[in-house]
């Protein structure tokens, strides 16, 4: 009977670490190491040598002529041999992944300074492609991508600079608010828009080339891209009020009547999908009679910020915590990004610990991290 439970063990430990191993190479498929391969391998034959030492126990204790009571620790070995292997093929794994990790975070790094270097040197074309990358760019870096937009020639080549902070279904990209230093590095569960500086500049102009471009009758893609713009254009994922103001305002107006005037066209298409229209308008809609939806007003401030304080906190009447933070640690107003941590989020407990004890309806200042 041990025997038997040691070799479900083994084979539990095996089948485990081989579709670990599928998913941590598929997840790592184009950037893993030398390093990270062979500890990968390692922590294969770690899984299956304890399978096979359990074989060769149950040979030696049941069919071997010599003598049993010689081997150490008897029907224990395959057990002690099991857990020392299934530690070590763990360990192996998550230093192929943490080794994969830090050599991507260095090329990474080395990728920004050069284009940095690159920018100061006087390669305008290259300066929003810093600013899409760095998730400290400046507010000087979003001025040189800013002039370069400005002095394209036609919407068609200020799109491909605006595009490149999206990604390819037409959302905006983002970075996570600890590599931005609006949080200690742990906060990873809310995500804020790449453009930290000029955003009211940015969607402004971001929406207006794209009616530029497109004076005939758009495409299913181009409005699938326009509803998961919309969609990401809000209080809630991290555009500040004046940028939303502006969209709300100047902008969707203007997009709600040439996309009215063209309706009946393109739900004539035989290619178009009325949802795509019909998740458009509603998100115009929203914008436009909800432009704060889901973001708590910023309450009167509790005295005077220190001049690096990134942010203020409230707990409320159930214990979960209001922040409000600046767009960038160090510009922008407070509230132009709004946060909420409820008791059952993962963050909530480190954030109580970063803000010591806090009363129902207190305020109090976030230091910079």
């Amino acid at each position: 009977m041990c025997l038997l439970v040691e070799l479900g063990l083994g084979v539990a430990l095996l089948v485990g670490t081989f579709f670990t191993l599928a998913f941590s190479s598929e997840s790592y498929r184009h950037s893993a190491t030398p390093l990270h391969q062979a500890l990968n391998g390692l922590a294969f034959v770690l899984a299956v040598l304890p399978l096979l030492l359990t074989l060769w126990v149950g040979w030696r204790r049941f069919l071997s002529d010599r003598p049993f009571d010689s081997l150490p620790l008897g029907m224990g070995l395959p057990l002690v041999a099991l857990v020392a292997c299934a530690v070590t093929a763990f360990l192996a794994i998550m230093g192929g992944e943490w080794s994969t990790s830090r050599h991507r975070a260095r090329q990474e790094l080395e990728a920004r300074l050069a284009l940095r270097a690159a920018v100061q040197g006087g390669s305008a074309d290259k300066a929003c492609d810093l600013v899409a990358a760095d998730p400290r760019a400046s507010a000087e870096d979003m001025r040189r991508c800013r002039e370069f937009i400005e002095s394209r020639p036609d919407a068609e080549t200020r799109w491909t600079q605006l595009t490149k902070f999206a990604d390819s279904r037409g959302g905006f990209n983002t970075w996570h608010l600890g590599q931005t230093g609006l949080a200690p590095d742990w906060e990873w569960g809310k995500a804020v828009p790449v453009i930290r500086h000029d955003q009211e500049w940015f969607l402004r102009t971001f929406y207006e080339t794209w009616l530029a471009r497109r004076q005939d009758l758009p495409t299913l893609e181009d409005l699938g891209g326009l509803q998961l713009a919309l969609q990401s254009s809000t209080r809630y994922l991290g555009w500040d009020a004046r940028a939303v103001e502006t969209l709300r305002t100047q902008v969707l107006p203007t997009l709600s009547a040439r996309l009215e005037a063209q309706e009946p066209r393109l739900r004539a298409l035989p290619d178009m999908d009325p949802w795509v229209l019909d998740a458009i308008r509603d998100r115009i809609q929203s914008l436009q009679t909800k432009p704060d939806e889901g973001v708590e007003p910023l309450p009167p401030l509790p005295g005077t910020p220190s001049p690096g304080d990134i942010g203020v906190a409230r707990m409320d009447d159930t214990g979960a915590l209001d922040l409000w933070l600046r767009a960038t640690p160090t510009s922008g107003n407070f509230g132009d990004v709004y946060v909420r941590r409820a008791s059952y989020d993962s963050e909530y407990e480190k954030w109580m610990k970063y803000l010591g004890p806090l009363r129902p309806g207190e305020l109090r200042f976030i230091p910079a991290p």
